[in-house]
Order: structure tokens, then sequence, then C-alpha cells
């Protein structure tokens, strides 16, 4: 049998986080890396990967899942049931991510987990959740070696990331990882390599120069320059995330609290603008919280919204917020004058610019400060600064926006500490719909409410952008997917060696 012994090479933007389903970030290597139990299918229900088989009750309060036997982690310790229950809990009370001790909101719907032997596990739910599947296809519940995290967590994800999937790690820096194939498949890819490219134009020219295989992240000049190209193929589509503003409730002082002065917010900032000027075109602007052409999206939100100065100053105006002598607004002795953090980032950085701007119309003074991706925005952002510019890149739209919009998620990553209750009643009657038009008629009542009440103010959808040799075989970017599956990595019978 032919071996394949050309390496693989991704370019990506940002240096890398440590290789280790409870950093900072999930960055591509991991999927390569780490399995989770299902995985999305092209058709948008699960499929199997860890797990062959999986059934639910007819009461629907418990799933069983039956994982493949004589699974082993790459160091050649046993992957079995205790041991998947293992990687979960500790993800599912990841202290790091959640210091309150609060439990990732993914799992409210469930009460426990059971090993019932070494290839079973059965979840017990506090109520039916047709969903659970959204659990288990995600990376947040990337299934690691948690007894070996345990005896080096220092290292883990660095020198060892212990996983089951397709790669296994053999070096990581913050500015290359590679991985050495794992499971025996001489056809696939033998070697994969991702290199953090932080420079658009450092991405392209290590494409076209051979120097990588695939990018990600690309602008409209340089997708223009590979359209055409027969060496190449493209993939575009909205990417599962949200980029917005969050405005800290808590902060009652600058009327935080009050919708008319987030709306008036949201009125000055010209998204259609932010877009053009921003992503150059690759992106979507968005009024309401949920990307359009994904899931559940409800177009009637964004529909024939637009910003206005007009009623923005005349909402600013009702609440006493009347420009000084300096031109920023003031009320009983304090400016309308506020930080603003965010990433370190060229797409951030002009978002943000193209904000203050649009707010200095209407006199309110954005003070923009920037904090490294993704520990050092992490950090900042839950020392609660008056306003904040993210982006949520998450599988499962609905989920996500629970997540980051309801109060019953706080502290994290409800940063703006908004509370809600018909928001978080309509985030309920999601979680527990059984059809798809009963998850569909939640989501447009989550949308609706959370566009008249603006927990955070959404403010466009990047666009995912890839581009990869044509000769590439196995690799297809999926819309809602945070990035592809390289299982089935191999290059087309000529270009092997």
């Amino acid at each position: 049998m032919e071996s394949s012994s050309r390496a693989y090479r991704e370019g990506f933007e940002y240096h890398f986080s440590r290789l280790d389903p409870q950093a900072a970030h999930v960055d591509p290597p991991a999927v390569a890396v780490y399995e989770t139990l299902l995985a999305r299918g092209t058709d948008g229900l699960p499929a199997p990967r860890m797990a062959e088989s999986w059934e639910v009750s007819k009461s629907g309060l418990s799933w069983v899942v039956r994982i493949r036997p004589g699974l082993t982690f790459h160091s050649g310790a046993e992957c079995d049931a205790p041991a998947v229950l293992r990687a979960l809990d500790a993800l599912r009370w990841d202290m790091h991510v959640l210091p309150s001790g609060r439990q990732l909101w993914y799992w409210d719907p469930v009460d426990r987990v059971e090993a019932i032997d070494a290839t079973t596990l059965r979840f017990h739910l506090h109520h039916p959740y047709s969903r659970l599947y959204t659990l288990l296809w995600g990376t947040h519940t990337a299934i690691h070696n948690e007894a070996a995290r345990q005896k080096n967590p220092d290292g883990f994800g660095i020198r060892q990331a212990d996983g089951t999937g397709p790669y296994r790690l053999e070096t990581w820096s913050d500015k290359e990882i590679k991985t050495v194939r794992a499971d025996g498949n001489r056809l696939a890819v033998q070697q994969a390599t991702w290199i953090a490219l932080p420079e658009v134009n450092d991405r392209l020219s290590a494409l076209v120069e051979g120097k990588v295989d695939c990018v990600h992240g690309l602008n409209s000049s340089a997708l223009a320059s590979l359209e055409g190209d027969p060496r190449y193929r493209l993939e575009r589509h909205p990417q599962s995330s949200s980029m917005y503003m969050s405005l800290d409730w808590t902060r009652v002082e600058f009327g935080f609290d009050h919708p008319d002065v987030r709306r008036a917010v949201s009125l000055a900032i010209d998204r259609e603008r932010l877009v053009s000027e921003c992503l150059e075109g690759l992106g979507t602007p968005t009024w309401g919280p949920l990307p359009a052409k994904l899931a559940f999206h409800n177009a009637n939100v964004d529909s024939g919204r637009r910003p206005d100065i007009e009623q923005s100053r005349a909402l600013l105006a009702a609440h006493g917020w009347i420009p000084g002598p300096s031109g920023i607004c003031e009320k009983n002795g304090v400016e309308l004058a506020f930080d603003c953090v965010v990433q370190d980032d060229a797409t951030f950085k002009a978002v943000a610019q193209r904000v203050a701007d649009d707010l200095s119309t209407i006199g309110i003074d954005l003070r923009v400060r920037f904090a490294r991706p993704f520990a050092e925005f992490y950090s900042e952002v839950q020392r609660h600064p008056a306003a904040a510019i993210s982006k949520w890149l998450w599988p499962d739209t609905v989920e996500a926006l629970r997540g980051f919009s309801s109060s019953t998620t706080a502290p994290f990553p409800n940063w703006q500490r908004s509370t809600e209750p018909a928001l978080d009643s309509a985030f309920d009657q999601f979680t527990r719909a059984q059809s798809e038009a009963e998850q569909q008629k939640a989501a447009d009542s989550v949308q609706s409410i959370f566009a008249e009440t603006l927990p955070y103010i959404p403010l466009l959808t990047p666009d995912d952008v890839w581009a990869w040799r044509s000769e590439l075989l196995g690799f297809a970017p999926q819309r809602g997917d945070l990035y592809p599956l390289y299982d089935g990595l191999q290059w087309s019978s000529e270009q092997r060696a």
C-alpha cells in the first residue's frame, strides 16, 4: 500500500493557544488531535465519531451512548467509558473558564452521567432535551486523557496532548504546531503542521509560494487573486459567530441598564460601513443576535433596520444626556466617556475605531484599549470594563447565544451582566422544545426579544474564507463548523510523494 509522504501545512491567523480542551481558545489542530463523541454530519444531524451508536429513552430523560471498543489515547492509555467520563466531568466544571464553580451552560439539562460498563455512558437529564447531541459534538467536550492532564497540568497541551484523534502532537509552540498520523492510515497525510501567520498578506504569499497548502481568513483582494485559478479550491460562507459590543448593565451612571440608552448606541452604528470598510465586504451586518444563513436565523429581525443618528440623539436627550462644551454628552456631572476593551487584532482594531467614530457623532467618547487574544482579553473582560467588543465563535447558534446573554448563565460569559426574564424564558422554551417547529418558534422569540432589549449590541458576522490546494482531498469546510475535520486528509495519488 502506497504511503502519503507529502506533509500538510496550514496557515492560521492567530498565534496558538495551548493544545488543551481547557485552553483559552480552540485552534484547528485541536480537532485533529482530539475527537468528540459525535460529529455534525453534512445534513446538520449527529453522526458517529468516538461513539458508534446512541439511543434515547421513550421518556426522553436518558441517552445511552456506546463508544467504539478498544479505543486508546495516543499515549497508549486506555480510553474506555470511565476515561471519557473523567474528561467530560473536567470540561463540565472547568474552574479555569468558570471561576464561580458554575458548570458550562450546555450541561444545564443534564443531571448526571454514569459509565455503566467499559463502552457505555448513560446521560440522565432533568427534562427531555432533543438537542443533547450539540453538547456531544462541540469542541468544548473534546475527549482527552484527563488523568494525564492532572499529572502534568502545566505541560499538558504543550509537551503532551493526549487524545484519540487521527493526529498526535509532536511539537508545540505558539507559532507552529507539528503532528504525525496516529491511526495507521497509510493513505492519509502522515504529517500535518499548522503555522501562525497573523498578517493576511503573509498567509496569501505563503500559499502562492508553496510554503503552506491551506489558509484561513483571507481578505477580498486575496480572495479575488485566487478565484478562477485551478490550483486552488475556495470556500466562503457566513461564520458561526457574532461580533458584538457589550455594555455593563451595572454601570448605571452611564444608563447602560436602560434599553433606550443601549438602543441609542445601537442606532448610531453604521453596520453596513463596518462590513464594507473593516471586512472589505466579507461579512454580514447584524442587528439581530444570530448569524444570517445559519440555523434558526430569523431574517425579519434584521430586516428594515438602519442607523438613525437623530433618533439616537433624541433617546439620549430623553434620558438627560446633553452635549457639553467638549461635545461629549453629560448628565449630573458625569461624561458619557468610558473604556472599551478590544482584542489586539487587525479586524477588531478596525471595527473598534469605526464604532468609536460613529459614537462620537452622538456625543459618546469610546476609549478603546487593547488586550492580546485570547487569554489576556478574557482576563480583562472578566474584570467587567464598562464596554467590550468581542466575538463568540460557536457551532450552535442559539446555545451559544444563551451562554452570552442569559442571566441564568452568569457570570460567564455574560460579561455585560444583563438580566432579561423574558429572554431567559424564551431560552428555556428552546431547550425544552421537542420538534423542529417548536425549536424555531422559540428561537424566533429569542431573537425578537433580544433585538428589542439588546442585552448586548450585535455588529456583524464575518465570512469564513478558506483556500487550499486542489490536489488536497478529504478537506471540506462545512458551514456552521468552527474548523473542518482532518480525519480524511489525503493527497491525490500523483501528488503523494
